[in-house]
């Protein structure tokens, strides 16, 4: 089963997933890739000199990452550590490296500054980041059992022609994408470029107004991830459990006609073309399409039909900023969870000619409607709950 070593924005939502597994022994694995000992694979890599790790004082959220495929100059990454919406940063290494045969994401942090800026339960979890320190491997969940690894194992890292041994130390939700953590002391044996990424905490603004200054900064060159939703999305909507592990998260590159283009894998397992009731053919995210679907027969058993136009739909996956502008947050219909009615009769700033039966069957059915906006959009409807169909 191939490992996807893509890093993620959760320009949806990247939801903290709580540690499972902590250090500890079992058991050799069925793969081929680790032994209980060393004796299949060489020497083992000598331990590092644990680094004494003091109490976490306090948690940074991980909101935008910023990954190069050099090393970013130490004046890039003061430039971005300054941002005017920067309230937290730390460097990382990344690079992929093979195991069983299969190609892994593996990123080298100082496990003292990197804590903080894990999820919830792995940064407040000692024996990790102790683990990490003594020059162990933590492996995230779904990486730990697509390679059938296991707690305690010694793992045979392919990096660049050489076999790293590497005892499997913990268990544990880092970023989204990484499947490998280990301690930066490692960057050279493992052959990763030093310093390709930085991790940035927002401030009180929205993490994609941040994404958008580093975009400024970093150049076109770097790959700006979203690693939480912005503010644009509905929040209790996107930080359920349930929407977190469906949306996922998603990369994205952006041209200067405020065009958006997601990664292509997000799209090909969430964005469907279908044809629903009078509207006709629309391409939406899999899970608005079911609610679409239900309001708008809704609107057929109401006899109000005649109130929606076909030939004046604007859209429901259309990947952009609002206003087509990068200063703006991402538009929720880069998520395929908004769709436009009615555009001539509908424009921003009007109070429409939205027939209000409709908007309050598409209320009942967990839209929120533009219209109610102090800076109205009468045409727009998006996504605001999750409901059972």
């Amino acid at each position: 089963m191939p490992v996807r070593a893509a890093w993620v924005v959760r320009a949806v939502a990247a939801a903290a997933l709580a540690l499972t597994g902590l250090t500890g022994c079992s058991g050799p694995s069925a793969h081929s890739s680790t032994e209980r000992g060393s004796e299949a694979a060489g020497p083992l890599t000598p331990q590092l000199t644990a680094t004494p790790l003091a109490p976490l004082q306090q948690r940074s959220r991980a909101d935008v990452l910023v990954l190069s495929p050099r090393s970013l100059p130490d004046s890039l990454v003061a430039r971005l550590s300054k941002l005017q919406h920067t309230a937290a940063a730390t460097r990382v290494a990344s690079g992929s490296v093979t195991v069983g045969g299969e190609t892994v994401h593996v990123i080298a942090v100082d496990p003292a500054r990197f804590r903080a800026f894990a999820p919830a339960g792995t940064a407040e979890t000692t024996a990790v980041w102790d683990a990490v320190s003594r020059g162990e491997l933590v492996v995230a969940h779904a990486t730990a059992k697509a390679l059938r690894l296991e707690l305690g194992s010694t793992v045979l890292v392919l990096a660049a022609g050489g076999v790293v041994p590497l005892r499997l130390g913990a268990l544990a939700t880092t970023l989204p994408g990484a499947d490998f953590l280990v301690d930066r002391r490692l960057i050279s044996t493992l052959h990763l470029r030093r310093d390709t990424g930085v991790v940035l905490s927002a401030r009180a603004a929205d993490s994609a107004v941040l994404a958008s200054e580093a975009r400024k900064v970093a150049g076109k060159t770097a790959r700006i991830d979203l690693l939480t939703p912005p503010k644009a999305n509905p929040v209790a909507f996107l930080t359920g459990s349930r929407a977190a592990r469906a949306f996922g998260a998603f990369s994205y590159r952006y041209f200067s006609d405020g065009t958006i283009e997601p990664d292509a894998r997000w799209v090909a397992e969430n964005i469907r073309t279908e044809r629903v009731p009078i509207l006709g053919v629309v391409t939406c995210h899999r899970l608005m399409l079911a609610q679409l679907v239900a309001a708008l027969r809704d609107v057929q058993r109401a006899g109000l039909s005649s109130a929606l136009h076909p030939d004046e739909y604007g859209g429901c996956y259309v990947p952009r900023f609002i206003e087509r502008s990068p200063e703006h947050p991402i538009s929720l219909h880069t998520w395929g969870i908004a769709i436009d009615l009615n555009v001539p009769g509908n424009l921003r700033g009007t109070r429409g000619r939205m027939d209000r039966r409709v908007v309050a069957i598409f209320k009942r059915w967990g839209f929120r409607w533009g219209g109610d906006w102090s800076w109205t959009d009468p045409m727009h409807f998006e996504l605001g709950a999750l409901l059972k169909t």
